[in-house]
């Protein structure tokens, strides 16, 4: 008996992929409008898988940024645009040449995880990478102010910075001994742009803290080499601030360091005065301590008081447990 066939083309199995990155290269950590940058995304394709090649660039993985379907012109979509110069060529081969993103200047807007991804009508592959644009903080300003009997508040500001700045507050008495600041308090936005306005609030005692102290705040940037000390001469001649004083306290000296030397920003001296500590309102005593405390909800001055109660009460304890 003669067995029945089935007439027609089988398609060949294939055991390697249609499609597939080969390298991701993303600069990583990069200062924002120094110099161009290129994320490129080389990759390999098979013959049969050629006529439906498209490449697509994410950021954060969801907001596709810039997109390829060879033979025709790439778009730059979303924060790229106008941000990227799509006649920029990374190959000669025409399934390659706009395979890059090229960054003429970088800005912190851009920074974020970055994804490429391969595909053809069967396959796709995916990578990526993260980006940082970072930049140093145009102003760093740093104030001391009596909000009690007992306190000072050392409180430290910087605008104009990427990534989101931390920071460390200290002090250094005329022996040169150095002591930690606890940050008690934080407050900080970013712009559109990518950049930000943070700040941080610590507190010293007034009684034990002498005259001729250092006052310092240093501002680092996460993932970066960056820091900036700006520090200032402790008086305590202080006059104890409210929300409706103004009065001017006596005039300090400040001095800054940095270890990337930029002109002409963030270091000028400037008076510590108590008229901007009740008015500005990024140290305004609402504004910033509630903001500080609660995440942007406005406190009572109960609840200030609390704090300074718990604080003085903390020094108290540390002392009764070294008698």
């Amino acid at each position: 008996m003669q067995s029945l066939g089935i007439v027609g083309h089988i398609k060949p199995q294939r055991c390697s992929r249609g499609v597939s990155i080969v390298k991701l290269t993303v600069p990583g950590v990069v200062e924002a409008n120094r110099s161009g940058v290129k994320l490129d995304c080389e990759y390999r394709v098979e013959e049969w898988e050629r006529p439906g090649l498209v490449l697509k660039w994410y950021l954060d993985k969801i907001h596709l940024v810039y997109q390829w379907i060879p033979p025709l012109q790439p778009q730059a979509l979303g924060v790229l645009s106008g941000r990227v110069n799509t006649s920029y060529r990374a190959s000669r081969d025409p399934l390659a040449m706009h395979r890059a993103l090229y960054i003429p200047r970088p800005d912190p807007a851009l920074t974020g995880q970055y994804s490429c991804s391969v595909s053809t009508f069967e396959d796709e592959d995916t990578r990526s990478a993260p980006l940082l644009v970072w930049t140093p903080a145009q102003y760093v300003d740093l104030k001391y102010w009596r909000p009690s009997e007992h306190l000072v508040n050392i409180s430290c500001h910087a605008t104009g910075a990427s990534p989101k700045p931390e920071f460390t507050l200290f002090t250094r008495d005329p022996n040169g001994t150095r002591q930690e600041v606890s940050v008690r308090g934080e407050n900080g936005g970013r712009e559109d742009s990518g950049v930000w306005a943070a700040g941080a609030w610590g507190l010293i005692l007034w009684a034990e803290t002498e005259a001729d102290t250092i006052v310092g705040c240093t501002v680092t940037l996460p993932g970066t080499d960056h820091t900036h000390t700006t520090k200032k001469i402790y008086h305590p001649d202080l006059p104890i601030i409210t929300t409706t004083t103004t009065t001017t306290t006596t005039t300090s000296t400040t001095t800054t360091e940095s270890t990337t030397t930029r002109p002409g920003d963030g270091s000028r001296p400037r008076t510590n005065m108590s008229q901007d500590a009740a008015t500005n309102n990024f140290f305004d005593f609402h504004n910033f301590f509630g903001s500080a405390s609660r995440g942007g909800r406005v406190l009572s001055p109960l609840w200030y008081c609390v704090c300074s109660l718990m604080f003085v009460g903390e020094q108290l304890l540390e002392r009764l447990g070294h008698l």
